[in-house]
């Protein structure tokens, strides 16, 4: 029996059975050279206080010598409070001096290490081929925004500065939104042409500061509140090609698109691009 107590509170089971008990409690703690009790058996005084309610037996079965656990010292209480201040985090928030607990995403969503992932509109995700990763660190005092996209399965529109996204009219077409919680306030921006559109036009121009997240694929961007042209490059040839710095830069809050320049409203069978920015 006693070995079985023992595997179930995790023990080792005592070498002899005539070992004592591993745990006791009472009103009144046993005298000394009571028979029955284990080396380091523990005895929880029901009726003690402050000081006098947890002994350990530090003699032997024959001969038990229960002594009292004293209170902690200061020095002791003050250590236990810092350790517990440093697993008294947030989850999802990265604090000085705490512990780091990612929250139910994975995430850590604020701080000063690795932020949370952005995300693009479902008028994005949702085509046939179609990534959009994103990558957002701070190190130091310098956050770094990275975005990949594979136009793949998107469609540009019938006009000039058309949304690009999902065919049919997708809403939430953005590729991320910029916050300074989450990117800073961006310093400088640049886009690499990793592979030449194909299919759809190769004119791809950039979009931000937009205040609205449900852009519509073939529906104009100057239609949104805040927009502004971040790169007007013209048409995108020979990747992977050198860096173009943007022209202009995100406001804090606003949304990312991509539109097409010149129309061609056709299926994008090819084209990456990696937009990367810098904030403080």
């Amino acid at each position: 029996m006693l070995g079985r107590i023992a595997s179930l509170l995790r023990m080792s089971e005592p070498i002899h059975e005539d070992e004592g008990l591993l745990f006791a409690s009472g009103a009144t703690v046993p005298t000394d050279a009571t028979v029955g009790y284990q080396t380091g058996c523990i005895f929880q005084h029901t009726d003690g206080a402050e000081g006098s309610a947890f002994y350990v037996n530090e003699g032997t079965y024959a001969s038990c010598d229960f002594n009292v656990v004293a209170s902690l010292t200061v020095a002791q209480e003050a250590s236990i409070a810092a350790n517990v201040v440093l697993l008294a985090a947030t989850a999802g928030v990265a604090t000085a001096s705490k512990a780091l607990i990612l929250d139910a995403s994975g995430h850590v969503a604020s701080g000063t290490l690795v932020l949370e992932d952005m995300a693009a509109g479902a008028g994005i995700t949702a085509g046939s081929g179609t990534v959009c990763a994103h990558r957002v660190s701070k190190i130091g005092g310098l956050f770094k925004t990275e975005i990949f996209i594979d136009l793949d399965g998107l469609h540009g529109g019938g006009a000039n500065d058309d949304i690009i996204g999902v065919d049919a009219g997708a809403v939430n077409c953005h590729i991320g939104q910029i916050t300074a919680a989450k990117n800073g306030t961006i310093v400088y921006g640049q886009i690499t042409c990793l592979e030449t559109p194909a299919g759809g036009d190769p004119d791809v121009d950039l979009w931000g500061s937009v205040d609205e997240a449900t852009g519509a694929q073939d529906a104009l961007v100057t239609a949104l509140t805040g927009e502004a042209k971040l790169l007007d490059h013209g048409d995108w040839t020979g990747a992977p090609a050198t860096p173009v710095a943007l022209t202009a830069l995100p406001d804090a809050d606003g949304y990312l698109y991509l539109a097409n320049g010149i129309f061609t409203d056709a299926e994008y069978s090819a084209g990456q691009f990696l937009i990367e920015l810098w904030g403080t």
